[in-house]
């Protein structure tokens, strides 16, 4: 039987970030990240991807189920080809008993690795500072430049083509940014969040995201990727996983007083009084259950 309800600390995990220093004409890094399984009910490991094309994470069967006790691999490559600097790439590993976040990173020296006909030669696989400034600042002004970009479509919107769990559709396109090692500070952690939260709440985030921001509106007919299933997909994985604090403190279900429950009358979207706290993101840690 696969365990349930859902424990994200079933699975001991080695590390949630391998490095690697990479040797002049070094095409490929190799990680490993092992796990094991310390509960008394078999875990499936459902599915794992990774947050760019260049980087392949392979499980030893799929789906991999791991037997009370069991451990084995997940095994990382990452491509080295024309790249130089840092490069941090994400994986997320999709389990019954919740999402895992880890990150993979290598050091390449300038111009220590070979270049492959056909393929542009680029200063690193990663942001850098500047790079990751000229981002956000593209996203203040537009914040469906995710979606509307050709390839930053492929890691923000492509993924949830034909996914219709919630779990599936939030490993696809929120885990990306929100799970990452990489998020931005101002990114609050969705476990955390001071007052009342309800499918509403989140409802009024997947489909609209917030004006003047960089959450973007993830509901079709705003001009995101998900349609009306989906969307109804994710409200419900997403109040299961972040249950009202508020709410549970007070030993009740989450309400509608939550400030972003209340909407404008026009188009229904969160209102401007809502404070920056309020958006979505969740910091690495453990690993989201319903």
């Amino acid at each position: 039987m696969v365990q349930t309800p859902a424990d994200p600390n079933a699975l001991k995990w080695d590390a949630e970030l391998k490095t690697h220093q990479a040797a002049a004409g070094e095409a490929m890094a190799q990680f490993t990240f092992w796990l094991t399984n310390v509960s008394s009910a078999d875990i499936l490991v459902n599915r794992v991807s990774t947050s760019c094309g260049c980087t392949v994470a392979q499980l030893p069967s799929q789906p991999w189920r791991i037997p009370p006790g069991g451990d084995g691999p997940i095994r990382v490559t990452m491509s080295l080809i024309g790249k130089s600097g840092l490069i941090s790439k994400g994986v997320t590993v999709e389990t019954s008993v919740g999402i895992k976040q880890l990150t993979v990173r290598t050091e390449i020296p300038p111009g220590s690795t070979p270049t492959s006909v056909g393929l542009p030669v680029v200063a690193s696989g990663t942001m850098n500072d500047k790079e990751r400034l000229q981002n956000m600042q593209m996203a203040l002004a537009d914040r469906q430049v995710l979606f509307k970009n050709q390839d930053c479509a492929k890691c923000h919107a492509d993924p949830a083509h034909g996914k219709i769990d919630g779990r599936e559709v939030y490993a696809a396109v929120c885990a990306t940014c929100h799970n990452s090692h990489l998020r931005a500070a101002m990114v609050p952690d969705l476990r955390t969040l001071s007052h009342p939260t309800d499918a509403d709440f989140w409802r009024n985030w997947i489909t609209y995201g917030r004006a003047g921001s960089m959450m973007p509106a993830f509901a079709k007919s705003e001009g995101g990727p998900l349609d009306d299933l989906q969307v109804d997909a994710l409200v419900g994985f997403m109040t299961r996983a972040f249950p009202s604090r508020m709410a549970a403190a007070q030993g009740s279900p989450a309400t509608s007083a939550s400030p972003v429950s209340s909407v404008s009358p026009a188009g229904l979207r969160p209102t401007a009084q809502v404070s920056s706290q309020a958006g979505p993101g969740v910091r690495t840690g453990p690993a989201l259950h319903p």
